[in-house]
């Protein structure tokens, strides 16, 4: 293991990141090296190399994104076991590009929920979602979660706010952040934009 490969173990140690477990930790260094928008196909080394270089910004990255035992457990769970063993990996998508979706069509169901996915662009997903009814209280800790009103008003409750979105409005809920989506009337229509992996935990 070379001085650089050390330190970022070493920080990850510290950080409680899959401390004493170098294989996940290894994980850790190459999703950086991959939000980086880097080739994948370097070798260790470089991207060792790379992750030493922007050393601040890593750190910054593990912060955000992997000081949170649900996001450990997941991505622990996806290593051990396969993204074919769990709920959230990406969805079959029937629609194909350079296709013209009808979202009107697709929103025209009589039953009270529907989450439908009707596209995807890289390993992100969109999905198309009628409420009749409120969602339970949860949080994604591993993607952002985009809202676009198409129909209705969506009332989405933060803790310390409620948000009121109509048609034509967007709004974006970091990751870790809790929430309750719910239609302000009969019913809302929306697209949601959140990567293909997203898990969702339920609060009580």
């Amino acid at each position: 293991m070379t001085a650089d490969e050390q330190a970022l173990h070493d920080y990850l140690d510290d950080k409680g990141v899959y401390a004493n477990e170098p294989n996940m930790q290894q994980m850790v260094i190459n999703s950086f090296y991959n939000e980086s928008e880097m080739d994948n196909d370097d070798e260790w080394e470089e991207k060792v190399k790379f992750v030493a270089q922007y050393f601040e910004l890593f750190k910054t990255y593990v912060e955000e994104d992997w000081l949170n035992q649900d996001t450990q457990d997941y991505y622990k769970h996806v290593a051990e076991n396969g993204l074919d063993d769990i709920d959230d990996d990406i969805p079959e998508i029937n629609t194909e590009v350079l296709q013209v979706i009808d979202l009107k069509d697709q929103a025209n169901i009589t039953e009270p929920y529907l989450n439908l996915p009707v596209a995807m662009s890289a390993d992100h997903v969109v999905r198309l979602a009628v409420m009749t009814e409120p969602y339970f209280w949860h949080y994604h800790p591993n993607s952002d979660e985009i809202f676009i009103v198409l129909e209705g008003i969506l009332i989405i409750e933060l803790e310390d706010q409620i948000i009121e979105l109509g048609p034509q409005q967007l709004f974006t809920i970091p990751r870790n952040v809790p929430h309750r989506t719910s239609p302000k009337s009969n019913r809302s229509v929306n697209l949601t934009i959140s990567s293909g992996y997203t898990q969702t935990i339920r609060v009580n």
